[in-house]
């Protein structure tokens, strides 16, 4: 039996072997009274007993007998015949034409039966049976035995059926097409019918494999414009993350450059403040403490250096005022309202009327007639002398303020430039 599973003719229900299999909307399969008594317990509204799909829809419902509509559901033939097969094969292999329990060793397609040796060659011989198609048992499995067993009647059971009529859509046997379809219009052999509906089902299935493919690859599409979207915005605010970060760097070596010189300042003044401490500390020790005499033999070396000490006191630099540090606060109004109306969502056919080469979620800053992005390439600009071509690095520029953005030179430097204005622009986009 290789090549057929528990899984292929196994009811996920009973788990016995498939009696009249049931193709339920989800695709899956169940024996007919089991969709029946599931349904039953579940009040009419019960799901797939494995994916809980609805088996029957909200307008079927309650409109009927449950029995009638699950008979209702397309029978999987194909399964019922794996099933049959499987249960041939595993049954007793003895030859259906003698006695005695022969032991059969060959299947007859046309026939559907067990041959023994004996019978098998006489088979081969026989005038009416000798281009049937016959299989070893060892050598047969269910799926190819399922797919070549002999069609029947569907009015004649026991009859085999070589045609089929199209327009009552039935299985017939040769006595049926002589007496009651014989002014059907189309009735043709089985294979012939099979091999046309085969081909169609074939192509029909290409069709929902590429649309199929369709759907994957605009999901995907959707899927990877979401992660574009993402890497574009973590761009726009790292490059002004970025930008911030040096200017902050520059203002800090402003402050820095500053002290430095401040510090410089300070240090020669300390140097004067510890002089005159000292100084100021021995005289005040000399006129406490010294003799009469002592304090006027000191008197004149003591004066001098007083002296010279107030007088380098005079010409001391003095610290400078020290300045602070001051924001624009109107320039930081405005650049968190440029900031908050940074990023939006643009679709397609709203950018296709405003430019058309402009694509969704990526014009971010506008100005007139031109659209601007991120990383987006410019050839220099008009009414302006050198530049030569660069790249959009921040929008907008922190430096220029709303409407402008910052440009990387290729040759060097970096600095803002105005998008436009009155339909003559300052920047043209490669």
């Amino acid at each position: 039996m290789a090549g057929v599973t528990s899984r292929d003719i196994e009811c996920p229900v009973c788990h016995d072997d498939f009696t009249n299999p049931k193709l339920l909307p989800c695709n899956h399969l169940a024996c007919r009274d089991c969709v029946l008594s599931w349904l039953q317990k579940e009040g009419g509204q019960g799901g797939c007993p494995l994916c809980r799909a609805p088996i029957l829809s909200s307008t079927q419902q309650g409109q009927g007998q449950l029995a009638t509509m699950v008979d209702s559901l397309p029978t999987d033939f194909a399964t019922a015949a794996l099933v049959e097969s499987h249960k041939v094969l595993n049954g007793p292999h003895v030859c259906d034409v003698c006695e005695n329990n022969v032991t059969a060793t060959s299947y007859c397609f046309d026939c559907s039966m067990k041959l023994c040796k004996a019978c098998t060659s006489h088979h081969q011989k026989l005038p009416v049976s000798k281009n049937h198609t016959l299989e070893g048992l060892n050598n047969l499995t269910a799926k190819p035995l399922a797919t070549n067993r002999q069609a029947t009647c569907n009015k004649h059971s026991n009859t085999p059926a070589k045609l089929y009529c199209s327009t009552h859509q039935e299985l017939i046997c040769m006595f049926c097409a002589a007496t009651n379809h014989r002014s059907c219009p189309e009735v043709k052999a089985i294979t012939d019918v099979a091999r046309e509906k085969r081909t169609e089902l074939t192509q029909q299935s290409q069709r929902l494999k590429e649309k199929a493919a369709g759907l994957a690859k605009q999901m995907k599409a959707a899927k990877d414009k979401f992660k574009g979207m993402h890497k574009k915005v973590n761009d726009v605010f790292d490059d002004l993350q970025q930008c911030s970060e040096k200017r902050r760097q520059q203002v800090h070596d402003l402050i820095q450059k500053e002290e430095d010189a401040t510090m410089t300042s300070l240090a020669e003044m300390e140097k004067a403040r510890a002089a005159m401490t000292s100084n100021s500390s021995n005289i005040d020790h000399l006129v406490t403490s010294a003799p009469d005499d002592a304090l006027l033999q000191m008197l004149n070396h003591l004066k001098s250096r007083l002296d010279d000490l107030e007088s380098e006191s005079g010409t001391t630099a003095k610290v400078k005022d020290v300045g602070d540090i001051v924001f624009d606060s109107q320039l930081l109004t405005r650049l968190k309202s440029d900031l908050s109306k940074l990023g939006k969502i643009q679709k397609l056919h709203q950018q296709a009327s405003a430019s058309p080469s402009a694509t969704a979620t990526t014009t971010i800053l506008s100005s007139g007639k031109e659209h601007c992005t991120h990383s987006q390439r410019t050839t220099g600009w008009i009414n302006r002398d050198g530049g030569g071509p660069g790249t959009v690095t921040a929008i907008p520029s922190l430096r220029g303020g709303r409407g402008c953005v910052n440009v990387r030179w290729d040759n060097g430097g970096e600095d803002y430039h105005r998008m436009g204005a009155e339909d003559c622009y300052e920047l043209d986009l490669a």
